[in-house]
């Protein structure tokens, strides 16, 4: 790794050799990763950015397409042999599987949906890049030198009240569906909404359908109740592949003690993420803080049970972050009291290339290889494979 990017986290010569070769040999899963982060665009030549520029202007008056044509363009550049810088900060960062987000469960009615869902199988295509469905397969990516990537969905567009809407999704490639989105819907309630009741009966429905045909059920954004119920309800391992604990800092997208050890319960993982308002009120956020959440979790359910899922940063620069993502926060159910700076980065993770300062903390704070092994990816592997194969 560039030595220019180790945070400072105060580890010794042997400590950093140990880390630098853990994170090199280890499988590093992202269980939520938005690309490279916003930070990619100031590396490619300008004769490219001339194309990136033409293709966001025309896309300025419609947020749908200006998101598309913004988080998609290094998968562009990459498709027509124009550069793959995309692939090499994934390598840099030493990522073995992180995710596709726009295979959505839908009622095919949607314009932007479905050109989001092109997109996806599109650059599946590339060569040096594999939209995976099974643990095997990204085992296979790691002993290959190439990127996986597999199929999540965040349902902030409800899902339809048609369970073969999730039959074909999966048949498209999803593996990973979380069944709320912050606000209510008609499978459950989401985690900043103003009531909570738990699933509905389609929800419980569909997390059963999903157990049925080896999708993993995640509760990231869901509400308190619908987590705890969907653990209830699930006979497979559930996830909440991009939080944090509630009892180290209290917002409404961190989940509460009752609700990690339900997660655990199942068998399921818990993925820290690397957003800073989710993780802190520090005025200069920074790693330190991601791993405090991660020593939480592991010292209350195990660290068996706890994954990486990082949500964060996003691939877009910051004034197209702002007015695409940043308009959309009162419809996605955030509000000024959520204190959300999309703008915002930690230090010691502003982009993927930064993936092994987490390698580095956690041997900074006494992680045993074995237990580094897991929480890098190791039991976020464990559970893909237990549901999906």
């Amino acid at each position: 790794m560039n030595r220019r990017r180790l945070y400072d986290l105060g580890l010794t010569e042997s400590q950093e050799a140990r880390a630098a070769k853990l994170h090199r040999d280890c499988i590093v899963f992202d269980m939520l990763s938005q690309q490279a982060g916003g930070n990619i665009f100031s590396d490619y030549p300008e004769e490219l950015l001339a194309d990136f520029r033409t293709r966001t202007a025309a896309a300025a008056g419609d947020k749908d397409t200006l998101w598309a044509e913004t988080i998609y363009w290094p998968f562009e550049m990459s498709m027509q042999g124009k550069s793959d810088l995309l692939r090499d900060w994934f390598q840099e960062g030493g990522l073995t599987c992180g995710t596709f987000s726009d295979i959505r469960v839908h009622d095919g009615c949607n314009p932007a949906v479905l050109d989001w869902e092109a997109r996806v199988l599109r650059y599946a295509e590339l060569p040096w890049l594999r939209l995976i469905t099974t643990a095997e397969e990204i085992r296979q990516a790691k002993r290959d030198g190439t990127i996986a990537l597999y199929a999540n969905c965040q349902a902030s567009i409800p899902a339809p009240r048609d369970l073969k809407a999730f039959d074909l999704a999966y048949a498209k490639g999803l593996r990973s569906f979380m069944l709320t989105y912050n606000r209510m819907d008609h499978i459950g309630v989401g985690c900043t909404e103003r009531v909570d009741a738990g699933l509905s009966m389609f929800g419980v429905d569909v997390v059963r359908h999903c157990n049925d045909i080896g999708m993993i059920v995640d509760v990231s954004h869901c509400g308190h109740l619908t987590t705890v119920d969907a653990c209830r309800h699930s006979k497979e391992p559930v996830t909440a592949n991009h939080t944090a604990a509630r009892s180290v800092h209290r917002h409404s997208r961190g989940k509460s003690n009752e609700e990690l050890r339900a997660i655990a319960g199942t068998g399921g993982v818990i993925g820290i993420l690397a957003l800073p308002a989710f993780l802190t009120d520090a005025a200069t956020p920074s790693i330190e803080h991601m791993l405090d959440h991660i020593d939480y979790v592991a010292d209350l359910v195990g660290w068996e049970h706890v994954a990486i899922g990082t949500d964060w940063p996003m691939q877009a620069p910051d004034d197209i972050l702002l007015v695409t993502l940043g308009a959309e926060l009162n419809m996605l159910g955030y509000s000024a009291k959520h204190r959300l700076n999309i703008t915002q980065r930690l230090n010691g993770y502003d982009d993927c290339r930064d993936l092994p300062n987490i390698t580095r903390g956690l041997v900074k704070r006494g992680y045993s290889d074995e237990q580094i092994r897991g929480i890098l990816g190791e039991n976020a592997l464990r559970v893909f494979e237990a549901v999906c194969g």
